[in-house]
């Protein structure tokens, strides 16, 4: 039976996943497609997309590589990668693809992703999810993956579906690895704790996680941002790991020192638009309506809205 997958964003996320994806299921009756644009587009249909791994580098093409939404078949499952600042914009355009089984998995850094997709498609099933990856585009059609981690997460809480028995099946014979867990929730806030305060700080400070984590006075703010996120994660009823801040600051010391956040690439590359909102503002504003304070969050946005405004 055939199964129509799309990968929508094709930067350092969707293009690691979709490319392993693509390499394990060439000429068979899994059709993995990727929604991508510019550039980056012209050369994956052109030459392939090229993933450069540490070990190995490998060049594939998908089924099918587009920017028109129209294009593809209705889809069984859609990955979503783009950032999270286009998500609206991106699930909007979707409709033509979507069918009543389909079944969204986000991937983007924020924890809200979900309740955003359901706005729009409220009778589809739409799971939690997040990645914890090292990568980024570094060049049209070319991905680059650093680091130990590759990690796909997605799930629902306390509930299973034949759906994503059969996903994570599939994801796991393509090389990846991959959790398919019923207490997803934990996990997305433990990621949110983990890159929020890394993509504040880096782009805070300016400077690589490496630069954030050896200076004292660096590393203590990050422990505070930890601190105003794991509280704001408790009085919301959600449950974190115990030992948030140790753990938290040790996936940070297992990075390569050079690594940043993709938010401070976004900053020094003067991007138009970051996930400033995401995943600084998205702390604050929550914290706000739940009485607690963010001393720090508060301080390092005042600064970087100030930078973003100065940018445009």
């Amino acid at each position: 039976m055939e199964q129509h997958i799309l990968i929508v964003g094709l930067g350092g996320v969707g293009g690691y996943f979709g490319a392993m994806l693509a390499r394990k299921y060439e000429n068979s009756d899994i059709h993995i497609n990727f929604l991508a644009r510019g550039n980056h587009l012209n050369e994956i249909q052109q030459q392939g997309l090229t993933v450069v791994l540490e070990k190995e580098t490998f060049t594939i093409k998908p089924y099918k590589a587009s920017d028109q939404v129209e294009e593809f078949n209705t889809m069984d499952y859609i990955f979503l990668c783009t950032k999270s600042y286009d998500l609206e914009e991106t699930v909007s355009s979707l409709h033509t693809c979507v069918g009543p089984s389909t079944v969204f998995i986000p991937l983007q850094n924020g924890v809200d992703s979900k309740e955003r997709i359901k706005k729009y498609y409220p009778n589809n099933l739409v799971v939690d999810g997040c990645a914890y990856i090292v990568s980024r585009l570094k060049a049209p059609g070319v991905i680059e993956v650093t680091g130990k981690w590759g990690t796909m997460n997605f799930g629902l809480d306390g509930e299973h579906d034949v759906r994503l028995e059969r996903l994570h099946d599939l994801v796991q014979k393509a090389d990846i690895h991959v959790n398919y867990s019923d207490k997803i929730e934990k996990i997305i806030w433990d990621k949110f704790i983990f890159i929020s305060s890394m993509a504040t700080a880096t782009s805070y400070y300016d400077c690589s996680i490496g630069q954030v984590i050896e200076d004292p006075e660096k590393r203590h703010a990050v422990i505070r941002l930890i601190q105003e996120v794991e509280a704001l994660a408790l009085r919301k009823g959600i449950v974190v790991s115990k030992d948030i801040v140790n753990e938290t600051l040790y996936k940070m010391e297992q990075m390569p020192y050079d690594a940043t956040s993709s938010m401070h690439t976004d900053y020094i590359n003067k991007k138009p638009q970051t996930e400033l909102a995401s995943l600084t503002h998205y702390v604050i504003s929550e914290s706000t309506k739940n009485n607690l304070p963010t001393i720090v969050y508060q301080c390092m946005y005042d600064d970087l809205q100030q930078k973003t405004m100065s940018d445009r």
